[in-house]
């Protein structure tokens, strides 16, 4: 949806045809201070912040990535875009446990269930979990699909059971939000609804049984009434879920706790807010959030940013303002 909304302040130029479905990808790294403004600063509420980096690469198929899941050692990182791909990379950190570096990053491009690309206006991916497979969910067409975990994003892709409901997602508000809940089951959110609405369409279930429920929006400093919008969530090692909601313009985001309760209860679920981030604080685009416990039995968050940097349509790419930021925390308290 953001896509749409930066596109007066976007250029466009042209790129390179198609390259093999698995292929290697040069990053630039960048470490980013949590406030420019203020060196000394290392929180965001109860979030104490472990290093943050800024990647770009001059391989035009770099960018959009909206979701990110890491493994639980923490050593890896899979992504997916929203011009159809999944991203693939090794993490390494410092003798602090601060995120230190991004290297082996990979593209793969998705497949359709037929073995081929997905048809036109079909590869948005926006959402991903680790589940049967890597789990991918679409806007667009708002559908859920399964790819090989090894290698990773292999296909054909296998379509997954959605809620009947999907079809009443906004056209740009897909499947942005999908998480596996403790037991099994998943969450999954819309980005928009349809028509105007103080919230959006959510569901938790699996299989063929889901029960519809309500995500409500956070209206708060938007410009136009523009609220804060769920774009990713992660399980928390207590079953609550954590989610990141995104507002623009102007940029700005917030990290929610979805307690279990709310989620067992169909109607309207009821995030409370744990921390904001606004200016001064480094932000962008936050689509996907990640959370795993370390060895010392800390809680981290990881937080990424989609630059909407990947072309959606052949022979053109976007470039503009923004940036794709994978930013580290401790959840404290």
């Amino acid at each position: 949806m953001v896509a749409a909304a930066l596109a007066a302040v976007a250029a466009f130029s042209s790129r390179a045809a198609a390259p093999r479905a698995d292929a290697s990808l040069a990053l630039d790294v960048v470490r980013v201070p949590l406030d420019a403004s203020d060196p000394s600063r290392s929180t965001v509420g109860p979030l104490r912040y472990l290093g943050g980096l800024w990647l770009s690469s001059a391989d035009r198929r770099f960018g959009g990535l909206s979701d990110l899941r890491v493994s639980t050692d923490g050593a890896r990182l899979f992504a997916v875009s929203d011009c159809g791909r999944g991203f693939t990379a090794s993490l390494s950190y410092d003798a602090g446990g601060r995120l230190a570096g991004v290297a082996d990053a990979r593209l793969v491009e998705l497949a359709g269930p037929a073995g081929g690309p997905p048809g036109v206006g079909e590869g948005d991916a926006e959402s991903l979990v680790l589940g049967d497979g890597l789990v991918v969910g679409f806007e667009g067409r708002a559908r859920v699909q399964s790819y090989a975990r090894e290698p990773p994003f292999e296909g054909p892709a296998r379509p997954l059971p959605s809620p009947p409901g999907v079809a009443t997602c906004g056209r740009n508000g897909g499947l942005e939000t999908m998480a596996d809940l403790a037991d099994g089951r998943r969450l999954l959110v819309c980005e928009t609804r349809r028509v105007t609405s103080s919230t959006v369409p959510a569901w938790v279930g699996r299989g063929e049984d889901w029960t519809p429920c309500e995500y409500p929006l956070t209206f708060e400093g938007g410009w136009a009434g523009e609220p804060f919008r769920p774009t990713g969530a992660a399980l928390l090692p207590d079953g609550d879920l954590l989610v990141v909601e995104r507002r623009f313009p102007p940029i700005g985001a917030r990290l929610v706790r979805l307690p279990r309760a709310s989620i067992e209860s169909a109607g309207i679920l009821a995030p409370r807010e744990i921390a904001r981030f606004e200016s001064p604080v480094t932000l962008d685009n936050f689509e996907g959030v990640e959370a795993r416990r370390d060895a010392s039995g800390r809680t981290l968050v990881y937080l990424l940013s989609d630059d909407n940097g990947c072309a959606k349509t052949p022979g053109s790419q976007r470039s503009g303002l923004q940036r794709t930021l994978l930013l580290l925390f401790v959840l404290e308290g």
